[in-house]
């Protein structure tokens, strides 16, 4: 299928308003026209879906999402440039992409790390989508056994920080990054929809620990303790007598109230969703893109899998180089068991060894690729090197050599025999 070209105007701002959301557009808080300007300097690919895909009234799996967005990427000599540093990619990352004014995020992604002259043929664009969807999750979600919901951060809204990471979850999802599966199910159909379910809105959806404190003090309170309670659920927007007989209406107030005042965030990362048509895919295929954006589905590669994926090299069997090898990867494979067998106090000692690291630092993702197709040629070529001292020389340590652009890893060997 011909792909359509896509003219992308000069020096304009990404965000745009949704007809379907203009009712809670309103009642969100005004942001800085000045400020808006300065973040982002081009819309994201068209949002008239049905113009731009043909074939989208026939898409029922997932692999046909991503292949969707994947296809709407624009492919035209032309890239999005972020230059980052590795020490503060979270923050430095977000400066970086809304400051490019040379191009827009409907172009491929082209990542440079600081002081490294590794050239991005797709592995440091997922390294880079990696630590930041992994990095939203902490820096822009509140976690909860029920998933995340967006921090009320009023700062990160006026300087359009949530609309940037809707447009780099569209660009992980579309390049080869991974899902941001962490959000609350209300939030996700939020994002779908731009409406709320009044209805089926309950106290497990709250993730604020100061309303979950409240809820909780209001559920347990007396005649005699809840007029104690009385600023606080007033400032909820409750309106009624404060007694134990309107508990349950208490209950709701405080509920819509610390969920309600959500919306603007939300708002903001469903702008940023439109890159690549995939807010309206998500609008028409809401049950299929679930799993991108909820708990459920397992996208963290785990040891099982990372040794799945490996294919190492052997020397011809039945020679002593094969034997060496052969150990060596029983050890690599208890190495990432125990791995994922650690304490939390180990694991919290040592954030940065896990199996999913482990495949980050070979092929610059650490998820398990999304497309079913992906998954199935995805692998990591294990090589052994026996004579490392004629490549580098007189040496007393050996270290791996990892080359991310081709999923391969050189392991040295000579230390199993000396």
């Amino acid at each position: 299928m011909g792909r359509r070209t896509v003219t992308v105007p000069e020096a304009a701002d990404h965000s745009e308003t949704s007809p379907g959301v203009m009712s809670i557009a309103d009642t969100a808080p005004a942001e800085s026209t000045s400020r808006t300007t300065q973040q982002t300097n081009m819309s994201p690919a068209s949002t008239n879906i049905n113009s731009y895909f043909p074939f989208f009234f026939h898409l029922f799996s997932l692999d046909d999402i991503i292949r969707t967005i994947s296809n709407a990427v624009i492919t035209d000599d032309k890239t999005f440039n972020i230059t980052v540093s590795r020490n503060n990619m979270m923050e430095r990352g977000l400066a970086q992409w809304q400051r490019q004014k040379k191009s827009s995020p409907s172009y491929p992604i082209k990542v440079t790390f600081l002081g490294e002259a590794g050239l991005d043929t797709g592995a440091l664009r997922k390294e880079f989508f990696t630590g930041k969807v992994a990095g939203f999750e902490e820096r822009f979600f509140e976690s909860g056994p029920h998933g995340g919901r967006p921090k009320y951060s009023l700062s990160d809204l006026d300087k359009g920080h949530f609309r940037t990471v809707g447009e780099i979850i569209s660009a992980s999802l579309a390049q080869g990054g991974p899902p941001p599966n962490y959000l609350m199910l209300w939030c996700y159909r939020f994002l779908c929809t731009g409406s709320i379910d009044f209805e089926h809105m309950e106290k497990n959806d709250v993730g604020d620990e100061e309303y979950l404190d409240l809820l909780s003090r209001v559920e347990t309170a007396t005649d005699t303790s809840i007029p104690d309670l009385t600023n606080e659920i007033l400032n909820c927007g409750y309106t009624g007598q404060i007694t134990i007989g309107r508990r349950e209406e208490i209950t709701r107030a405080i509920v819509l109230h610390a969920n309600l005042r959500l919306l603007p965030m939300l708002l903001q990362i469903r702008d940023g969703l439109k890159l690549y048509g995939l807010s309206d895919l998500m609008a028409k295929y809401l049950d299929v893109c679930q799993p991108l954006f909820v708990p459920g589905l397992e996208m963290t590669a785990d040891a099982d899998f990372v040794l799945s994926v490996c294919q190492a090299e052997y020397s011809e069997t039945g020679t002593n180089q094969e034997k060496v090898e052969v150990m060596v990867m029983n050890h690599l494979q208890d190495f990432l068991q125990e791995l994922e067998q650690e304490s939390v106090m180990e694991r919290d000692a040592l954030p940065s060894l896990s199996p999913k690291t482990f495949l980050q630092w070979i092929t610059g993702q650490g998820h398990l690729p999304v497309l079913k197709e992906e998954r199935k040629h995805f692998n990591v070529s294990i090589k052994f090197n026996h004579h490392c001292e004629k490549d580098f020389g007189d040496h007393r340590i050996c270290y791996p050599c990892v080359a991310a652009c081709s999923n391969t890893i050189t392991l040295p060997v000579k230390h199993m025999t000396s």
